[in-house]
């Protein structure tokens, strides 16, 4: 369902927005790419956070050092860090596959402003993130693109 929801947005982005170059990005430190909008600028890029940002969206990467972490945990724990975020309303979760990812996202609101906070496992080594795509009205689309793009290269 997550995908078919991803393949209809990125679809009804490209008819109303126009194609907009999407370009690669890479937070080499812990192995994670991912495509943003070409506008978008690195703000920050250290171990502990990356983000990047245009006048439209938002971008946060933390990773998430906690080795008992698991699949059957992640809907709480993504609702829970959410909530720890200070997000007033946190709605319309699932679980997610990307790539080599597994996790669970929610959509939310803190202030009046837009976000999806997905955290996410990778299948194959140690790399956890929490990810959060912050976006004005009108481009939910092009965030649930960019979270869609995820990918690891370690």
């Amino acid at each position: 369902m997550i995908k078919r929801f991803l393949v209809l947005s990125t679809f009804l982005l490209g008819s109303f927005l126009g194609n907009a170059q999407m370009t690669d990005m890479h937070w080499d430190t812990h192995g994670v790419g991912f495509k943003v909008p070409s506008d978008v600028r690195i703000t920050t890029n250290n171990a502990e956070e990356y983000t990047a940002e245009n006048a439209n969206v938002f971008l946060t990467i933390s990773p998430v050092q906690d080795g008992d972490l698991n699949e059957e945990h992640m809907a709480d724990l993504t609702v829970e860090m959410a909530k720890g975020l200070g997000y007033d309303t946190v709605e319309e979760g699932d679980a997610i596959e990307i790539d080599d990812f597994t996790g669970y996202y929610v959509k939310g609101t803190k202030e009046g402003v837009n976000a999806v906070v997905m955290a996410l496992l990778d299948k194959e080594s140690s790399t956890n993130l929490l990810v959060v795509v912050v976006y004005n009205d009108g481009f939910e689309a092009k965030a649930v693109e960019i979270l869609a793009s995820f990918y690891a290269y370690d």
